[in-house]
C-alpha cells in the first residue's frame, strides 16, 4: 500500500469536563422548571373562570341582561308520570299552570312547552337527539 499511514490511538474513555460551581447542569434545569412553574402558576390563578358568564352578562352589572330584556328560556327535559307531564326549565320542574321567570305553562307535550310571557306566546322545543331511536 503505497503512501497509506494509519494511525493508532488507544481507546479513552470519554470523560465529563469538571464540575464549574456548586450546581450541576441537572440541577440548574430543574430550578429554571421550578421557578417557570411558579410563575405560570401565579398567572392562572389571575385568569378568568371559563364555566363563568361573561362579566356583561352576569346579573347584577348592570350589562346586557337589564330588566327590559327577556332572558331565553331553554325546556331541559319533559318528564311523564302517573300524574302527568311536567316540564324542566332553567333547572326548575313546573306543571301547567306554574310560573317561572315571568312566563307561564300553558301546555306540556312530549317534545315542547307552550308558555305565555308578557303577554306573547312561545313554543319550548326539546333539543333534537343526537341518536335517533331504532323503528
Amino acid at each position: 500500500m503505497p503512501n497509506t499511514f494509519l494511525i493508532l490511538a488507544p481507546c479513552v474513555p470519554f470523560r465529563r469536563a469538571p464540575r464549574c460551581g456548586f450546581m450541576s447542569s441537572r440541577s440548574v434545569t430543574l430550578m429554571l422548571l421550578a421557578a417557570l412553574l411558579l410563575v405560570c402558576s401565579g398567572l392562572a390563578g389571575a385568569a378568568l373562570d371559563p364555566t363563568q358568564p361573561p362579566a356583561n352578562l352576569s346579573p347584577g352589572n348592570g350589562g346586557a341582561a337589564t330588566d327590559n330584556a327577556v332572558a331565553p328560556l331553554v325546556l331541559q327535559a319533559v318528564l311523564k308520570d302517573a300524574h302527568g307531564r311536567r316540564a324542566m326549565i332553567g333547572g326548575q320542574v313546573l306543571r301547567v299552570g306554574d310560573q317561572y321567570a315571568g312566563a307561564r305553562v300553558l301546555s306540556i307535550y312530549a317534545q315542547s312547552v307552550l308558555i305565555e310571557r308578557q303577554n306573547v306566546r312561545q313554543l319550548l322545543r326539546l333539543a333534537e337527539p343526537v341518536i335517533q331511536p331504532s323503528r
